[in-house]
C-alpha cells in the first residue's frame, strides 16, 4: 500500500501497521486489491483494476525487521519516522544522536526509507555529523602516538571543509551553494553557521548523485531546481511546489543548525539533547518560521521598463510598434532570468515572463479583445496567442 500519511512517532507507525495488517487478514484467503498506480494526478493514472490473489500470509516490516535481528544479532533496527520532503521533528535528530552516539566511527549505519532518496539522504547527512565527530576524537587520541604532521594531514583528508581549509575547485551559483535569505540570515546571527554549513555542505555533496557523490539526489540543490519549475508551472502546480521548496528550506536550515549543536554539545558527551538545545535558543525557530518564504517567487519586468512598453503599445500606430516591443520584452526577460544555465527551464521561465508582461501592458481596449479571444487573463494565455490577437485587433467603427 502507498498512502502517504504524516506520522511523527514510531508507537504510532506500529500500531497503524499492526491495525493494518490485521484487517487485512480479516479478509480471508482470497484478497483482492488495486494494482499500485503512479502519477501526480488522475488522469496520468492507468484504470484501476481490481486484482484477486490467495492471501499466503501477511508480515508487517517491524515483523521483518526482528526476522533480520534474530539471524544477526548485532543489528539494531530502529524505526525513525520523517514526512517527505520536510524537515525531521526535533525529535527525530536526538533520535540519530541517541542511536550512535556510543558507537565508534567505524561502526556501519544503513539507512533507508520507502524510495531511498530524500528521507535517507537526510538521515545519512545526520549521522555523518555524528561520524564525523566521533571520527575527530579518535584521531585526537592518536596525538603524540603518530606523529602531528602525519595526524593533521590525515585528518585534513577525512575531515576538510570546502571553503574552510580545502580550496573549492568547483565553481557554483550561489542559489546552488544555499545561500537564501534566512540561510543567510542564520550565518550573520550565528558565527558557528558557517563551518557548520561547510561541513553540511560537503556531506550533502558526498550524498548527491555522480560525479560529484554516490547518492541519488542532492538535497540543496533540489531547492533551486523546484524553484525553477516553479518558474513554468502552472498556478495550482505552482501551490504544491511553493510548499515544497520552503519545507526544503527548512531541512536545510536544520541540517545546519543541528551541525552547530553537535559541533558544541557532542564534544562533551551530549549532555543536552537537541530539542533543549533549540529551547534554550528558540529565535532559532523563530527564524526560520519567518524566513523559509523570503524567496523570490515571482520575477518581474522593472517597472520603468513596463512604461516604456506601455507607450509603444498604447500608440495610434501600435501595430507598427509591436517588433520593436516583441524584441525589447524578449530582451527583458533574458535580462531578469541571466541567473539561470541554458536549457528548457531557462527558455520556459523566460516565455512565462514574456506571457504576463505582454498582459501587464495591454491598453484596456486591447486587454478586452484578447480576453474574449484567449479567455481570462489571470490564467496567463501564451505569449503567442496574444501576439497574435493583438496583431488582428481592428478597432469597431
Amino acid at each position: 500500500i502507498n498512502f502517504h500519511l504524516e506520522i511523527k512517532n514510531p508507537e504510532e507507525c506500529t500500531a497503524l501497521e499492526n491495525d493494518f495488517a490485521e484487517e487485512v487478514r480479516k479478509r480471508g484467503e482470497d484478497f483482492k486489491f488495486y494494482k499500485d498506480q503512479f502519477g501526480e494526478h488522475p488522469e496520468e493514472r492507468a484504470s484501476n483494476e481490481e486484482l484477486s490473489e490467495k492471501l499466503a500470509g501477511v508480515t508487517t516490516l517491524n515483523e521483518i525487521y526482528a526476522a533480520i535481528k534474530d539471524k544477526v544479532p548485532k543489528l539494531e533496527p530502529i524505526r525513525i519516522p520523517m514526512n517527505q520532503e520536510q524537515a525531521p521533528e526535533e525529535a527525530n535528530f536526538d533520535q540519530i544522536v541517541a542511536m550512535l552516539k556510543d558507537t565508534t566511527a567505524s561502526c556501519p549505519v544503513i539507512f533507508n526509507c520507502q524510495a531511498g532518496i530524500s528521507r535517507t539522504t537526510t538521515a545519512i547527512v545526520c549521522g555523518a555529523l555524528v561520524k564525523e565527530l566521533q571520527l575527530t576524537r579518535e584521531l585526537d587520541r592518536m596525538r603524540g602516538i603518530v606523529p602531528d604532521d602525519i595526524l593533521d594531514a590525515l585528518k585534513k583528508k577525512k575531515l576538510g571543509l570546502p571553503g574552510i581549509d580545502i580550496e573549492v575547485q568547483e565553481d557554483r551559483n550561489a542559489m546552488q551553494m544555499g545561500e537564501f535569505e534566512v540561510i543567510k540570515e542564520l550565518l550573520a546571527a550565528y558565527p558557528a553557521a558557517k563551518i557548520a554549513k561547510a561541513q553540511v555542505d560537503k556531506l550533502i555533496d558526498l550524498a548527491a548523485p555522480p560525479p560529484r557523490g554516490t547518492g541519488v539526489e542532492n538535497i540543496r540543490e533540489c531547492i533551486i531546481e523546484s524553484k525553477m519549475s516553479f518558474d513554468v508551472s502552472s498556478d495550482d502546480w505552482q501551490a504544491y511546489l511553493k510548499a515544497k521548496i520552503m519545507n526544503n528550506i527548512e531541512r536545510y536550515f536544520y541540517l545546519i543548525v543541528f551541525a552547530m549543536y553537535i559541533r558544541e554539545v557532542g564534544p562533551k558527551g551530549f549532555p543536552q539533547t537537541f530539542k533543549q538545545y533549540m529551547d534554550e535558543n528558540s529565535g532559532l525557530r523563530t527564524m526560520i518560521e519567518e524566513g523559509r518564504g523570503k524567496l523570490e517567487w515571482e520575477r518581474k519586468i522593472p517597472d520603468e521598463n513596463l512604461s516604456e512598453l506601455k507607450d509603444l503599445l498604447s500608440a495610434a500606430d501600435f501595430k507598427a510598434n509591436m517588433p520593436k516591443i516583441i524584441k525589447r520584452i524578449y530582451e527583458l526577460s533574458w535580462d531578469m532570468f541571466g541567473d539561470l544555465p541554458r536549457g528548457h527551464h531557462k527558455n520556459n521561465s523566460m516565455h512565462k515572463l514574456a506571457s504576463k508582461t505582454m498582459i501587464e501592458i495591454l491598453p484596456d481596449n486591447l486587454a478586452a479583445h484578447v480576453e474574449k479571444k484567449c479567455g481570462a487573463l489571470a490564467s496567463t494565455p501564451d505569449f503567442f496567442d496574444v501576439i497574435g490577437q493583438v496583431s488582428w485587433y481592428e478597432a469597431e467603427a
